[in-house]
């Protein structure tokens, strides 16, 4: 009932809605089936709908309108089996079954400096991979790290600035791959951890979160881990009813460290400082997964036979919801989020959807998502602005990932003069003083299409072209006459002199 309630404030409330003109209408030249005007609407952000309307004698419309859209495919051939012999066999081809016939180990974790990509499989093998700007992947090398064999449990690899970090529920391992090789050294005074928990790295202080336990900070000196910082159930009550705490995922974004908490909500750190925000609180139980990027927040609830999207925007002390999802059928492991997208990992079909989209105002092709089929997806890490990486249990692939901008075309058909009024909702406004934080707005665009008839008709054309040969030949006939005219005479004059020399030779 919260929910619902604080989903209908946003709808009727929160939003305002600007309008915002050019103050005069664009003048376009164009010469009908000869001429194309086109525009990109960036500026806008996300075009939720669009409505044209024409002033004039159109008898059809001149322009073409295509929203936002994100190109997500794997390139050809580019698929590599890590941990299976079967090294030419795309896995997309495979059912569930061959697969786990054919595979003997698993990638369960992966981690990424710059352009390195390392792989970890269940046994201690490391992969290394250099991604090299584009489709394809360079100095693949294999290493064995050195690891206790039984026993190991939550098994993860880190990223830290110059180097990688393997840990489980026992050890703690720090190495390197250099020149080919891998050189490992065991960080000593790890405590073996009990129940489930995630660790990840920052600035070389590294973050164990850990249940029902909260969160231990560490920094490591000379192959030494020395316990900095520490956060109990306790530091996290809010009011005397506060008695749970199980904390089981994170996200971090710019200094924040945002702790999802199953029992109770969203909490979060500040990196630089190591205290609670006290005023920030997300009151949105039962959740087990968060994803943030640009303050744009994802909370998924996962039940036995379909999970719960909660889609929000971070806004001082909390978040304002803007949408609920239930995906019928599909328990979300995972989430990452794109710029204006967001891929909800799932297995074996995960779906791509558009972001910071309000339904109400919202063309219903935008919120449909799109499933996108793939096997055992770990996860998903952009690389530069047109490729990702796709991290799958048996192996790794390349994507292209390219986000396009809404659109429009305006091509000339009917010779005369018209106004096109283009008016846009969309999720950025033009004017600078507007003051809401969800900035929706209101758009409207003026051209002015000044629509000249065709200059020739094909056949007219080829008239046209033949017509100039004519005469290109009949020139070049004219000059080589007038040359041999020229010539004739020259030579005439040349043979009555020579006549006139020889008889005055006679004469004397």
């Amino acid at each position: 009932m919260f929910i619902l309630t604080q989903f209908l404030i946003v709808i009727s409330q929160e939003i305002t809605w600007t309008n915002y003109s050019f103050a005069f209408p664009q003048f376009i030249p164009l010469i009908a089936d000869k001429t194309v005007f086109s525009r990109t609407f960036e500026e806008f952000g996300q075009i939720l709908n669009i409505s044209i309307e024409y002033n004039g004698d159109f008898q059809e419309s001149i322009c073409n309108f295509e929203y936002q859209s994100i190109v997500f495919r794997q390139q050809p051939q580019t698929l590599i089996a890590l941990v299976s012999d079967m090294q030419q066999i795309d896995i997309d081809n495979l059912k569930t079954e061959e697969i786990e016939q054919g595979f003997s180990e698993e990638l369960i974790s992966y981690a990424i400096i710059d352009r390195d990509v390392i792989l970890l499989e269940k046994n201690g093998v490391v992969h290394h991979l250099y991604y090299n700007w584009g489709p394809k992947f360079t100095n693949y090398t294999i290493h064995q790290l050195s690891i206790i064999q039984d026993g190991n449990e939550n098994q993860q690899i880190l990223a830290g600035n110059d180097s990688y970090y393997y840990v489980d529920n026992n050890q703690f391992i720090k190495f390197i791959i250099k020149n080919g090789s891998l050189e490992q050294n065991k960080i000593l005074n790890w405590k073996k951890v009990n129940d489930h928990f995630k660790l990840f790295v920052r600035e070389e202080h590294f973050y164990l979160i850990n249940g029902i336990h909260g969160i231990k900070v560490y920094k490591v000196q000379n192959n030494i881990l020395l316990q900095v910082n520490s956060f109990v159930i306790e530091d996290f009550q809010r009011d005397f009813n506060d008695v749970n705490l199980n904390l089981v995922d994170y996200a971090v974004e710019d200094d924040w460290l945002y702790l999802l908490d199953l029992e109770n909500g969203v909490y979060r750190i500040n990196l630089i400082s190591m205290n609670i925000d006290r005023k920030f609180f997300i009151a949105q139980k039962g959740c087990k997964v968060i994803s943030i990027r640009n303050k744009q927040i994802i909370l998924i609830q996962q039940n036995q036979l379909f999970s719960v999207i909660y889609e929000g925007r971070i806004i001082d002390d909390g978040w304002m919801l803007i949408r609920m999802r239930t995906t019928a059928k599909q328990i979300i492991r995972n989430t990452y989020q794109f710029n204006s997208y967001a891929l909800l990992i799932s297995n074996p079909i995960n779906n791509m959807y558009q972001k910071g989209l309000i339904d109400k105002f919202t063309d219903s092709q935008l919120t449909k998502g799109e499933n996108i089929y793939q096997m055992e997806l770990l996860g998903v890490q952009e690389m530069d602005k047109t490729y990702a990486i796709g991290i799958y249990k048996y192996g790794v692939a390349i994507y292209f990932a390219y986000e396009i901008p809404a659109k429009i075309i305006c091509q000339g058909k009917l010779s005369q003069q018209n106004r096109v009024t283009i008016r846009l909702n969309s999720t950025n406004c033009l004017n600078k003083n507007q003051s809401d934080f969800l900035n929706y707005c209101q758009n409207r665009l003026d051209y002015v299409f000044d629509i000249h008839g065709v200059l020739m008709s094909p056949h007219q054309e080829d008239l046209y072209i033949y017509l100039c040969i004519v005469a290109f030949s009949i020139v070049v006939g004219l000059f080589l006459a007038i040359f041999f005219i020229i010539r004739r005479y020259q030579m005439k004059k040349e043979k009555i002199d020579q006549l006139r020399k020889s008889r005055r030779s006679l004469s004397y």
